[in-house]
């Protein structure tokens, strides 16, 4: 298998995020002299789906309902369901922010776990992280308090391909 390695400035990422939660003042909490860098290989969640339904709910912003399948650890299979909700940024940076509740469950329906996630891009592309929580004690373990970043992308039919990777 060839391995793909990203490098992140986790620094950087943090700042990115707290600016789009708190406004861009939150970047100067933050030291770059102690900046680190996370190397990322192959993804440990790969997942399919699609977009179940869709509603306007005021100016700029829309909520989602979606559903996928996919596979943790390249052994463990899983449905993802949850919703979303994007909002529309104007001029001078269009694009959207997407907040989003989740629940991975294992095929079986034996083991659950619940995430929160905050992403960027557009309807097409988009980055972001998520931070999940479980008391699993068997093949889901592993993701409680862990926070994974990921890369989607989806089609205009509402078609989706999102991989995450771990963030050690």
């Amino acid at each position: 298998m060839n391995k793909k390695s990203v490098t992140i400035g986790i620094t950087q990422g943090i700042a990115v995020m707290l600016s789009l939660i708190v406004g861009t003042g939150a970047t100067s909490i933050l030291s770059t002299t102690n900046a680190q860098s996370a190397t990322l290989e192959e993804p440990y969640f790969v997942e399919k789906g699609m977009v179940t339904t869709q509603k306007e709910i005021g100016p700029n912003r829309t909520q989602y309902t979606f559903a996928a399948n996919g596979t943790m650890n390249g052994n463990i299979e899983v449905t993802d369901t949850g919703k979303f909700e994007s909002v529309s940024k104007g001029e001078p940076a269009p694009g959207l922010l997407t907040t989003k509740e989740g629940v991975i469950t294992t095929k079986d329906g034996s083991e659950t776990a619940n995430y929160t996630g905050i992403d960027v891009g557009n309807s097409t592309d988009y980055r972001g992280a998520s931070a999940y929580s479980t008391n699993s004690t068997g093949k889901l373990s592993f993701l409680n308090n862990m926070l994974g970043i990921y890369k989607g992308e989806t089609e205009e039919s509402g078609n989706f391909v999102l991989r995450e990777w771990h963030w050690k």
